[in-house]
């Protein structure tokens, strides 16, 4: 039987983040609901009760800033529109600040058995510095809410390479993270993103990021640490526990197909890569019509390689020599023999069950690695 995952997106904020580059907006929650009836008309429009959905990821913007029902309801309608496995994992991502005991309780109790919540620094001057509306006191209790719901697969988004971040405040936050037993840390790099207010205030010199060497310090701090206290990391940026890994992400990196609900989602599905209408009003005024979908592509063979192992490099699990040569018929081992010895003998990959994996090394130059082979 067929197998989708599912991305829902809700680009509704209490406020924007500094750095925030997303679809998101902080001015407009008065359409929350006329979004919602917009949102399951989308669905309807993909109804496949004999469609298996494994893994289901509500992002944002932040969903967690939703009103009371809209959670539930939205799950109420997948269900009825899709099969949802039983072991389906449903994850929704939430900020501090908005989470509370009866919204927790209203996701527990509609299928959702994993959290994504977005601490980026236990400093409470660099959450300040960076416009997040939370302190690390919010974090600390949002963790004991969603705890005390029953759900303990729990994953933090952290930030490095922040202004003014050192080392030691990587280190204060993992510690954190670590303490509360987390199951899953995600360990991203700030990219400054045009149009943001972060960008402003780096072009006006009133903050200055860290050297690129410093950021690289970091990170290799936070795999280190990471790593001595038992999270394996399984893609670039993100370390689980065993049997912690992220279904969700795992589908995406893997090529999986998934679908795509709400404002600026993007979907991939028979062979087709889309993205709706990214501003809120326009993708309710979709509502009366036949398709949310601004722009779609027929992904060709040639690029759907180029991503196979772009992605597949980007995981611990590498890329599957067979697959590769079983789907796009390229015997990788014989057309990049020379350069596949290379990157062996320099150690950046190893040849594990014909699976190219990167090395820890290999993680350190991967764009390098994906260059060369895709070239």
């Amino acid at each position: 039987m067929k197998s989708v995952g599912i991305y829902v997106h809700f680009p509704f904020c209490a406020s924007k983040c500094n750095y925030c580059n997303f679809n998101s907006y902080s001015d407009k929650n008065d359409l929350q609901q006329e979004y919602l009836k917009a949102l399951i008309r989308e669905i309807n429009l993909y109804k496949n009760p004999k469609l298996l959905v494994d893994t289901i990821f509500i992002g944002g913007g932040t969903p967690s800033f939703m009103f009371d029902g809209c959670i539930s309801t939205l799950l109420s309608e997948l269900q009825k529109s899709f099969l949802i496995d039983s072991d389906a994992e449903i994850t929704i991502e939430c900020n501090p600040n908005s989470v509370t005991a009866s919204k927790v309780r209203e996701w527990k109790e509609a299928g959702i058995n994993r959290v994504s919540i977005g601490l980026q620094s236990a400093s409470d001057k660099l959450l300040k510095l960076i416009g997040r509306a939370h302190t690390k006191k919010d974090y600390i209790n949002a963790i004991s809410i969603i705890r005390d719901a029953g759900i303990n697969n729990i994953n933090t988004d952290c930030l490095i390479g922040l202004p003014r971040q050192k080392v030691s405040d990587v280190k204060n936050t993992l510690n954190l993270v670590t303490k509360l037993n987390c199951t899953h840390i995600s360990v991203y790099s700030l990219i400054v993103e045009k149009e943001t207010k972060l960008c402003a205030m780096l072009e006006n010199n009133e903050v200055k990021l860290p050297k690129e060497e410093k950021s690289l310090g970091m990170y290799k701090f936070a795999y280190d640490y990471l790593k001595h206290k038992g999270y394996s990391r399984y893609e670039v940026s993100n370390f689980a526990k065993r049997g912690f890994e992220c279904k969700h992400n795992l589908h995406t990196w893997q090529m999986g197909e998934y679908l795509g609900f709400g404002a600026g989602a993007h979907g991939f599905y028979n062979n087709i890569r889309y993205s709706n209408y990214k501003d809120i009003e326009s993708y309710i005024k979709c509502a009366s019509e036949k398709s949310f979908v601004e722009n779609k592509e027929k992904i060709g063979l040639q690029e759907r390689f180029e991503e196979t192992i772009m992605l597949g490099l980007r995981t611990k699990f590498g890329i599957d020599l067979d697959e590769i040569k079983k789907i796009f018929k390229i015997d990788l081992l014989k057309s990049k023999q020379n350069t596949i010895g290379s990157l062996m003998a320099g150690g950046f990959v190893n040849l594990v069950y014909n699976k190219l994996v990167p090395t820890d090394l290999g993680f350190t130059v991967l764009n390098k690695i994906i260059l060369e082979l895709v070239s």
